[in-house]
C-alpha cells in the first residue's frame, strides 16, 4: 500500500495466474502499462457513461451486483457500496484503457491536510488579489495612459483568458498532476504580472493581463479541486467556506491595497507587489504540496489535450464580449463593428458546443454532465453569481469615485464591509454544511438576501450616505458568502468521484464566463445610458472620464447625475439576476446527501482500487468454492 503522503498515479502490474488475469496498484490512477493501447481519456466513452449511470447521485443506492457465494463464507457489507463504485474502474483497466488520474487521498494526517490547505489558500489569494486590486485603480490607470472607456480591456481581458484556460487545466491535472499544473500556472501569472507593470499604453496593458489571466484562472480551480482530493465531501463545507473567507479578504484588501497604491505612489507598484508573492507562493507549492508528480508518455498526454476546444471558448468569449463592449457606446447597437463580432462570438460558441458534443474525442466539459439537473442548476447560478460579484466589485468602487468624487483609497474602504460580511457569512455557511450536511436553506437565503441588496444600492441619491453604504455593502457581502463555495459542494455532491475534477473545472468556467460577460454589460448599460442623458458625443465623453475636472461646474453635475441614473440600471439588471438564481436553486437544486459510501474507507488509506481487487477476488473464491461443491454433488449422485 502506498504512503498517506502519496497521491501519485498507480500502475496495474498485470499477470497470468491460473488462467486469469492479477492486477496490483499503488495508490492514485490506473495507467496501463500496455503500450499498445492508446491513451482513452474520453469522458463520454460507453463505459463511463454506464459508470455514470450507476453513482450518479452520491448518497443514491447502488446497484448490486449478483454473485454465487457459499453461504459460510462470511461477507462485508460496509464495503459493498464503494467496491461497486470502483469495479467500473478497475474493468476500464483491466481491459486495456487508459483513464484519467484520479487523486483522491482521504488518507493525509491533519497536519499535512493543513499544509496542503494554507498552501491553496495563499495560493489562490494571490489570483484573487489580482483580480479585485486593480478595481480601484482603474480610474488612475486609465488617466494616466488616455484609455477613456477602453479602461475595461485591462479587466475583461483577465478574465476572458483565465475563463478559457480553466476547463484546460480541470482536464490536463487530470493528466499530469495537480502540482505540475500549479508550478506552471505560476509561472505564466509571474510573466504576465512582470509584464504589465512595464506596459506603456492600454492596448500593451491588456495584452499584459490577458497572459497573467492563463495563468491566474488555473490556480483558483486546481486550489478547489486540491482541496476537495484530500478532503471528504461532508468535511468540504468547513475547508471551502474557509477558502470562502480567504477569497472575501482577498476581495476586501484588494481595492483598499490598489487605491492605496494608486493615489500614493505609482500604479505600476500593484503588479510589483505580485512580483513578490508569486516566488513565495511557487516555494511553498514545490516544498509542502504532498502530491506526486505522474509518469507516462507526454506525447500521449499532450495529444489527449482538446486544444481546438480551449481555442474556441477564448475566440467565442473575446468576440462577444468586444460586441458587448462597443454596444452603445463608442458604436451604435445596430453597427457593424457592434454586429458582426457578436455574429462570429455566437457562430463559434456554436461550434464549440458542436466539438465538444461530436467532435472532441477528449472533451474540455462534457457535455454530458449537464443531464445531471444539479449541475445543470448550479452552473447557471455560477454564471450569474460571477456576473454579479464581478461586476458589483468594479462598479460600485468606480460610481464611489465618479459620482461622489471619493479618492481611490475611501472607495476601497467603503468596500470593506462587504467583504468583511462575505468572510462570516462564508465561514458560517461552511461549518452549517459540515455541520448539518444541509445546503439548499443557505443558498436560497444567499441568493434572496443578496438580490435585497442590490436592489438598496439603486436607490443611492446624489450626495453620498455612508449609512446606506455600508448597510447595503452587508447585505450584498451576506449574499455572495452564502452563494459561492456552498453551491461547490452541492454540484460536487451530485456526481461521482472521478468526475470532480472536471465538473469544478467546468463551474468556475461558468463562472468566470459570467463575470466577463457582466463587466462588458455593466460598461455598455452605463456608457449608453450616460451617453443618452447627456447628449455628449463619444470623443467628449472620453474627455470627461479621462479629467472630469477639466468640466465646468454645471457639466460636472450633469456628469455625475447621468452616470448615477446609469448605475441604478445597473443594479436593477443585478437584482433581478439575484432574484432569478433564487428561482433556479428552488427548483432545480434539491437537498442530496453529502455522505459518500466509501469515504471512511478512503481515509483508512485504502484505495477504490484496492477495494475493487479485493472485492474481484472474494468473488473469484466464492465462484471456485461454490464449483468445487457442485462438483462434488453431481460425483456423489
Amino acid at each position: 500500500m502506498a504512503s498517506p503522503t502519496d497521491t501519485g498515479h498507480s500502475v496495474e502490474n498485470s499477470s497470468t495466474v491460473n488462467g486469469r488475469r492479477e492486477s496490483t496498484f499503488t495508490a492514485g490512477t490506473l495507467v496501463e502499462q500496455d503500450s499498445d493501447h492508446d491513451l482513452d481519456l474520453e469522458s463520454g466513452s460507453d463505459s463511463d457513461k454506464a459508470a455514470d449511470a450507476k453513482d450518479q447521485n452520491c448518497g443514491a443506492s447502488e446497484e448490486k451486483k449478483k454473485t454465487t457465494s457459499d453461504p459460510s463464507q462470511p461477507k462485508d457489507d460496509s464495503n459493498d457500496t464503494a467496491v461497486q463504485a470502483a469495479i467500473g474502474s478497475l474493468k476500464t483497466v483491466v481491459s486495456g484503457k487508459h483513464v484519467f488520474n484520479e487523486q483522491t487521498n482521504y488518507a493525509l494526517p491533519f497536519r499535512k491536510i493543513l499544509a496542503v490547505f494554507l498552501t491553496t489558500g495563499i495560493v489562490a489569494m494571490a489570483a484573487l488579489l489580482d483580480q479585485t486590486i486593480l478595481a480601484t485603480a482603474l480610474t488612475t490607470i486609465g488617466q494616466d495612459l488616455r484609455a477613456g472607456s477602453q479602461i475595461t480591456w485591462v479587466s475583461n481581458a483577465f478574465f476572458l483568458t483565465s475563463t478559457s484556460f480553466q476547463l484546460l487545466y480541470g482536464k490536463v491535472s487530470d493528466i499530469v498532476g495537480r502540482k505540475v499544473c500549479l508550478l506552471f500556472c505560476l509561472a505564466v501569472f509571474f510573466i504576465g504580472s512582470l509584464a504589465s507593470s512595464l506596459a506603456q499604453d492600454v492596448i500593451q496593458l491588456s495584452i499584459f493581463r490577458a497572459i497573467s489571466g492563463i495563468g491566474g484562472g488555473g490556480l483558483i480551480t486546481l486550489s478547489q479541486v486540491i482541496i476537495s482530493d484530500v478532503v471528504s465531501l461532508r468535511e468540504r463545507g468547513r475547508y471551502q467556506g474557509i477558502m470562502g473567507s480567504i477569497i472575501a479578504i482577498s476581495n476586501g484588501v484588494g481595492p483598499v491595497i490598489g487605491g492605496t497604491i494608486a493615489q500614493r505612489s505609482s500604479w505600476r507598484n500593484i503588479f510589483h507587489l505580485q512580483l513578490g508573492l508569486i516566488p513565495f507562493s511557487a516555494a511553498l507549492v514545490i516544498f509542502i504540496m504532498p502530491l506526486k508528480k505522474v509518469t507516462g508518455s507526454w506525447k500521449k498526454k499532450a495529444a489527449a489535450i482538446d486544444y481546438l476546444g480551449a481555442f474556441l471558448t477564448l475566440a467565442a468569449a473575446a468576440l462577444i464580449v468586444l460586441g458587448l463592449n462597443w454596444a452603445g457606446g463608442e458604436y451604435s447597437w445596430d453597427s457593424t463593428h457592434v454586429l458582426v463580432p457578436l455574429f462570429i462570438g455566437l457562430a463559434l460558441a456554436v461550434v464549440f458546443v458542436l466539438h465538444q458534443w461530436k467532435g472532441s474525442k477528449n472533451p474540455l466539459m462534457p457535455l454530458n454532465i449537464f443531464r445531471n439537473t444539479m449541475v445543470a442548476g448550479g452552473s447557471l447560478t455560477m454564471f450569474v453569481n460571477g456576473f454579479i460579484f464581478v461586476t458589483q466589485t468594479y462598479n460600485v468602487v468606480q460610481m464611489y469615485q465618479i459620482v461622489y468624487g471619493s479618492s481611490p483609497i475611501r472607495a476601497g474602504i467603503l468596500f470593506i464591509p462587504l467583504a468583511l460580511m462575505q468572510t462570516v457569512s462564508s465561514t458560517m455557511a461552511g461549518f452549517c454544511v459540515s455541520r448539518l450536511g444541509r445546503y439548499r436553506e443557505i443558498l436560497l437565503a444567499g441568493w434572496a438576501i443578496w438580490a435585497v441588496g442590490m436592489g438598496m444600492f439603486s436607490t443611492l441619491g446624489i450626495e453620498p450616505n455612508v449609512g446606506k453604504q455600508v448597510g447595503f455593502a452587508i447585505l450584498a457581502g451576506f449574499g455572495v458568502g452564502g452563494t459561492l463555495q456552498v453551491s461547490l459542494v452541492a454540484i460536487q455532491s451530485a456526481v461521482p468521484r472521478k468526475q470532480m475534477a472536471v465538473v469544478t473545472a467546468t463551474r468556475n468556467f461558468i463562472r468566470n464566463l459570467g463575470a466577463a460577460f457582466g463587466l462588458a454589460v455593466a460598461q455598455t448599460t452605463i456608457q449608453s445610458s450616460a451617453r443618452a442623458q447627456l447628449g455628449w458625443n463619444g470623443a467628449m465623453l472620453q474627455r470627461a472620464l479621462n479629467d472630469p475636472r477639466s468640466l465646468e461646474p454645471d457639466q460636472l453635475a450633469q456628469f455625475r447625475e447621468a452616470y448615477l441614473i446609469g448605475f441604478r440600471r445597473l443594479f436593477y439588471i443585478l437584482a433581478g439576476l439575484a432574484s432569478f438564481s433564487f428561482v433556479i436553486v428552488w427548483f432545480f437544486m434539491p437537498q442530496l446527501s453529502i455522505d459518500r459510501a466509501d469515504d471512511q474507507q478512503l481515509k483508512s488509506g485504502r484505495t477504490p482500487e484496492e477495494l475493487a481487487a479485493e472485492k474481484e477476488r472474494a468473488e473469484q473464491a466464492a465462484r471456485e468454492q461454490a464449483g468445487q461443491q457442485q462438483s462434488r454433488e453431481s460425483k456423489t449422485v
